[in-house]
C-alpha cells in the first residue's frame, strides 16, 4: 500500500509540474513575441501603403508599387483548413505567378480560368490582385503583425498564467481544492475562448478583445461562484 501510495503521489506531482510548465511556456511564447514583433510589426504595411507608383516597370524588387495586367492561368479552391486558396496568373511576357488567400472573398472565389486582373507587385511579390472594382490582397502581401501577434498573446498569456497558477498550487498542496480546479477550469476556457475570439472578430485587434472579453468576465464570475459555493474535496 505503502508503495502504491508513493507511486500516486509522485504520479501526481509529475502531473502538475506538466501543468506548471505548459503554462508558463504558453506566457513565455506570448511576452517574447509580443515584445520581439510587437514593435515593429505594422513597418512593413506602412511601407507598402505609403509607396508610390513606379515610374516604369522595375528590373529588380523595388520598393514601389508597379500594377500590370495579369490573365488567370488556373485557379485551385480548397477546403481543408491547412490548405490556401490559390490563383496561378500569367504576365504578359509569359511568367507564372503562384498566388495565395486566405480567403475566398471578395474577389478570389468568383474568378475562372481566362480572366483578366490587374496585379500589383511590390518588392519583387504579387501583393494585390484587382477586377471589377474589387481587389484582394495575396498572402504575399504586408500584414499588421502587431495585432497578430497581440492577438497571440491574448489567447495565450491569460490562459497560461491560470494554467500555471494551478500547477504550482497543485505541487505545493497534497490535495486538490475547489479554487485549485477552478483556476485550471478558468484557464482553459479562456485558451479555447481566445482560439474561436478571431475567428468572429477577425484580425481586428478590438474586435478580438470585444469577443474574448465578455466570455472572461462570466467565466470568471462562474469561477468565482463556483468557489464560494462548492464544498471542498475530500483530501487525497
Amino acid at each position: 500500500m505503502g508503495n502504491l501510495s508513493l507511486r500516486g503521489m509522485l504520479s501526481r506531482r509529475i502531473g502538475a509540474a506538466i501543468v506548471l510548465l505548459s503554462g508558463t511556456g504558453l506566457v513565455l511564447i506570448g511576452v517574447l513575441m509580443s515584445v520581439r514583433i510587437a514593435p515593429d510589426g505594422v513597418r512593413d504595411l506602412h511601407a507598402y501603403e505609403a509607396a508610390p507608383r513606379c515610374a516604369a516597370a522595375p528590373a529588380k524588387p523595388a520598393e514601389c508599387r508597379w500594377t500590370e495586367p495579369f490573365t488567370v492561368a488556373g485557379i485551385h479552391l480548397t477546403s481543408g483548413r491547412n490548405d490556401s486558396d490559390r490563383a496561378y496568373l500569367t504576365s504578359a511576357d509569359g511568367t507564372r505567378w503562384k498566388t495565395e488567400y486566405a480567403n475566398r472573398k471578395p474577389l478570389i472565389g468568383d474568378l475562372e480560368k481566362g480572366d483578366r486582373v490587374t496585379g500589383t507587385v511590390w518588392r519583387g511579390l504579387l501583393t494585390e490582385i484587382a477586377r471589377g472594382g474589387a481587389s484582394q490582397r495575396t498572402q504575399d502581401a504586408p500584414a499588421d503583425m502587431r495585432a497578430r501577434v497581440l492577438i497571440l498573446a491574448l489567447i495565450v498569456v491569460p490562459a497560461g498564467l491560470l494554467t500555471a497558477v494551478a500547477g504550482a498550487w497543485r505541487l505545493v498542496r497534497s490535495a486538490p481544492t475547489t479554487g485549485m480546479t477552478a483556476t485550471l477550469g478558468l484557464g482553459l476556457v479562456l485558451f479555447c475562448a481566445g482560439l474561436v475570439s478571431p475567428v468572429i472578430g477577425g484580425e481586428d485587434l478590438v474586435g478580438v478583445a470585444a469577443v474574448w472579453l465578455p466570455v472572461a468576465v462570466v467565466s470568471s464570475g462562474i469561477a468565482i461562484w463556483y468557489t464560494r459555493h462548492k464544498r471542498e474535496p475530500a483530501p487525497a
